[in-house]
C-alpha cells in the first residue's frame, strides 16, 4: 500500500514539473519578445545592427523588414535553451534524429568528440547525453564556468545513479592548459562536447588567430576553428557533429551525423581544414532553414569574411522636392555605443561616427518616409551619392 502510494507521489510531482515546464515555456515565448524595445535600446541596436549586417552578407533573400523579428527570437531562443537545460521534462519533446544503437554504443563505449553548434536548444545535448549514461566533459568558455559550471553539476547529479564527476567534468576552454586536460579527458574514456561556433576557447577570436582557417559558408566565408578537428586526428578519435533545432515548439530535435573518423595518412593540418568544411557542410543547411535559431548571428562578424555584396544600383532619378526618401537598410545601419553615434556600412562591418544630428535625421529616415526637403540640400546630395539614402 505505502509502495503504491509513493509511486502516485512520484507520478503527481512529474506532473507538475511537466506542467510547470510548458507554463513556463509558454509565457517566455508570450512576453519576451513583447518586451524588447530594440530601438529604444543602445546595446540591443547595436547588437541588431551587427546581427542585420550578417543577415545580408549570408542570408541576401531574406527581407530587410523581416531582420528585427528574427534577432529577437534569436534572443528568445537562447533563453528558452537555458530554461530547457535544468528542466529534464523538456526532453519529452526532443526527437532524436540518426541516433542508431551503434551510434549510442559508440559514445558510451569509446571517447568521441561530439562537435555542436549553437543551434535550437541546443543545451538539450548536455541532458540526452546525461541521461544515457555518456561519459562526457563539456569544454566552455571562463565566463560559462563560472556563472553556469555549479549548475551543471547539480542537473548531472539530480540524474538517479549520478554521482560525483566520475562521468561528467568541466574544461575551461581558455585555460593554458586546456589541451592537456583535453587529452586526460579523453584518456580517461571520456568524450569531449566542443562548440564549433563558439566565440571563446579557440584563443582570442580574429580572424587572424592561428587555430583558424577559412572556409565557404553561405555563399561567403567565415575563418572557422580548425582545433576540433587537429585534435580529433591527434587523438584518433572520431568526431560526431550534433544539431539542434526546433521543427515547432512543441517539436525539438537533435539530429546526429554519421562520425568521421581520422585518416592518419592525410596530413593533420589538412584534414583539420577539409573536416571543418565538411562539419560547416552539415550544419549549413539547418542555419539557412532556421537562422532564427542560431545565436552565433551575434558574433558572427568577428570571423566574417565578406567575398561578395551585391546590391540594387543606386536610382539616379530627378526627383521632386515633395518625393520621400528612406535609410537604404540594405547598405547601412546606424546605432549608438556610449553616447556616440554611428553609421555602419553592413557590407563590410565598418563604422563611422556621425554626429546626433545626422543621426537623428537617419533615424527619421528608418522609422518612416520623409520628405527630401526636411534634408538640407548639400547634406542629402551627400548621403545619396554615397547610397546612404534612397528615394521610395
Amino acid at each position: 500500500m505505502f509502495s503504491t502510494n509513493g509511486n502516485f507521489i512520484i507520478l503527481q510531482f512529474n506532473i507538475m514539473q511537466y506542467q510547470t515546464y510548458i507554463e513556463s515555456r509558454n509565457k517566455l515565448i508570450r512576453q519576451f519578445k513583447q518586451g524588447l524595445k530594440v530601438k529604444e535600446d543602445e546595446n540591443l541596436n547595436g547588437q541588431y545592427n551587427m546581427v542585420s549586417a550578417a543577415l545580408v552578407n549570408y542570408l541576401p533573400a531574406i527581407a530587410i523588414k523581416t531582420h528585427e523579428k528574427i534577432y529577437k527570437n534569436i534572443l528568445l531562443h537562447k533563453k528558452l535553451s537555458i530554461l530547457e537545460q535544468s528542466t529534464y521534462e523538456s526532453l519529452d519533446f526532443v526527437t532524436i534524429e540518426n541516433c542508431s544503437d551503434e551510434m549510442i554504443s559508440l559514445l558510451k563505449n569509446k571517447p568521441t568528440i561530439i562537435c555542436t553548434f549553437h543551434t535550437g536548444s541546443y543545451r538539450l545535448l548536455n541532458l540526452f547525453l546525461m541521461k544515457n549514461k555518456i561519459p562526457y566533459s563539456l569544454v566552455v568558455g571562463k565566463n560559462v564556468v563560472e556563472q553556469e559550471g555549479d549548475a551543471f553539476m547539480k542537473i548531472y547529479n539530480s540524474l538517479p545513479g549520478n554521482t560525483g564527476e566520475t562521468n561528467f567534468s568541466i574544461i575551461d576552454a581558455e585555460n593554458a592548459t586546456v589541451g592537456l586536460q583535453m587529452l586526460r579527458a579523453i584518456k580517461s574514456g571520456r568524450s569531449l562536447v566542443l562548440y564549433m561556433d563558439g566565440n571563446t576557447g579557440a584563443g582570442a577570436t580574429t580572424t587572424k588567430n592561428y587555430n583558424r582557417c577559412p572556409i565557404d559558408f553561405l555563399g561567403q566565408q567565415i575563418f572557422a576553428r580548425k582545433g576540433i578537428a587537429f585534435l580529433a586526428h591527434a587523438a584518433n578519435i572520431p568526431i560526431v557533429t550534433v544539431a539542434s533545432y526546433r521543427a515547432s515548439w512543441e517539436d525539438i530535435r537533435l539530429k546526429f551525423f554519421d562520425p568521421i573518423f581520422p585518416d592518419l595518412n592525410k596530413e593533420r593540418g589538412l584534414f583539420a581544414e577539409e573536416t571543418t568544411q565538411t562539419i560547416y557542410n552539415l550544419i549549413a543547411p539547418i542555419i539557412k532553414a532556421y537562422p532564427e535559431q542560431w545565436e552565433a548571428w551575434l558574433y558572427i562578424h568577428k570571423v566574417a569574411h565578406i567575398k561578395h555584396f551585391e546590391t540594387a544600383g543606386v536610382d539616379k532619378k530627378i526627383a521632386t522636392i515633395t518625393e520621400k526618401i528612406a535609410l537604404n537598410s540594405l547598405r547601412f545601419g546606424i546605432f549608438k555605443l556610449n553616447g556616440s553615434s554611428f553609421l555602419m556600412r553592413k557590407s563590410n562591418y565598418s563604422f563611422y561616427e556621425i554626429n546626433n544630428s545626422l543621426y537623428n535625421i537617419l533615424m527619421k529616415c528608418e522609422r518612416r518616409h520623409i520628405k527630401k526637403d526636411c534634408i538640407d540640400y548639400k547634406l542629402f546630395n551627400q548621403l545619396y551619392e554615397q547610397g546612404v539614402i534612397q528615394y521610395v
